[in-house]
């Protein structure tokens, strides 16, 4: 045998022992699992701390961390296998509000709706582990939380991948904690529950053949639907992650400013007048901007930018914006 055909049968072997290792999970760095900062961030009512969730090959917990960036500290872990999503702060601060989801036998999401008070780190289940609960919003007095929950998990169509669908609002009384249903929609979809400085108005994201943010009026049921007008990429809002400013006056959401080179979409944060329904562009990442966050005492968000969207994984990390677009800041958080 010729030397070069022993170092090409040499190198063959080793690369066949570095793909079976691999393989096995020798040299994959340990469990599997994503690692890494979760999409959603929210910001305490005197905006001093922020609280995220952080995954760990896939074990899943909410930390907060000073807005300025530094060391987090952790406030809880999901049981294992769950994992938590959109954690948000109550507004005096002392408690905060998240989903706790899993997956079943067959594969299908279910979630309930969690509270943790601060103070002594006692956590409650506020729903039954029956539903699928994806997002919650306190009420301004922080007596209520609103929560959306989803009737059934499916795909609707053959060529769509399942999803949750037949969306309603529910409330929960925090000091009763009886449960009842606000809407009667079995919405389509429905996402980005807020609520109004005053408590008078519920908002949210809605599909009705395009993108729209509807107002629902606690009092009456009525809706008021509100379409953005701006210079959109694909010549109508696509509207991602929409929130209300403190003073209900501004609306910030993800949009799609233009499309990449192989396709992709390129979304980044927008700010519309509420009065007007103008929305301008303020951000200019170049890459996925979402899930925006008012400060609220100062004309500044927080924003997630995630540089490996439409890839396996993200890659998400969390940046302070003023509200103008003048002026970034990455929040640099030390995981312990």
């Amino acid at each position: 045998m010729s030397l070069t055909i022993k170092n090409i049968s040499f190198i063959a072997v080793i690369i066949l022992l570095f793909l079976i290792l691999w393989g096995t999970g020798y040299l994959a760095g340990g469990p599997e699992g994503y690692t890494g900062f979760g999409e959603s961030a929210d910001i305490s009512p005197d905006d001093e701390e922020i609280t995220f969730v952080y995954a760990h090959k896939g074990e899943s917990a909410i930390y907060t961390a000073p807005v300025s960036g530094g060391n987090a500290e952790l406030v809880t872990k999901a049981d294992e296998g769950n994992y938590l999503l959109n954690p948000t702060f109550s507004p005096d601060g002392e408690k905060i509000a998240y989903v706790e989801q899993w997956e079943t036998e067959e594969e299908h999401p279910l979630g309930k709706l969690m509270l943790l008070n601060r103070a002594n780190g006692e956590v409650k289940e506020l729903t039954d582990e029956e539903g699928l609960v994806t997002e919650a919003a306190f009420s301004p007095d922080g007596q209520s939380l609103y929560f959306l929950k989803a009737g059934v998990y499916t795909n609707y169509s053959p060529i769509a991948s399942e999803q949750p669908h037949d969306f309603d609002i529910h409330r929960i009384d925090l000091n009763t904690e009886e449960i009842e249903q606000i809407t009667d929609e079995a919405a389509y979809d429905m996402s980005d529950l807020d609520s109004t400085p005053d408590g008078e108005a519920l908002m949210y994201r809605s599909y009705d053949g395009g993108d729209q943010l509807v107002f629902y009026n606690l009092e009456d049921g009525y809706e008021t639907t509100v379409t953005p007008i701006g210079d959109f990429a694909t010549g109508v809002p696509m509207i991602y992650s929409p929130v209300l400013s403190s003073d209900g006056n501004y609306i910030a959401f993800s949009d799609v400013a233009r499309t990449s080179e192989n396709g992709t979409y390129i979304y980044e944060g927008y700010r519309m007048d509420l009065e007007s329904k103008q929305a301008e562009q303020i951000t200019s990442f170049g890459e996925h901007v979402t899930k925006p966050v008012f400060f609220n005492h100062q004309d500044k968000l927080i924003v997630t930018v995630d540089k490996a969207f439409a890839t396996s994984e993200p890659d998400y990390s969390y940046w302070v914006i003023n509200a103008d677009g003048e002026g970034r800041e990455r929040i640099q958080i030390e995981i312990p």
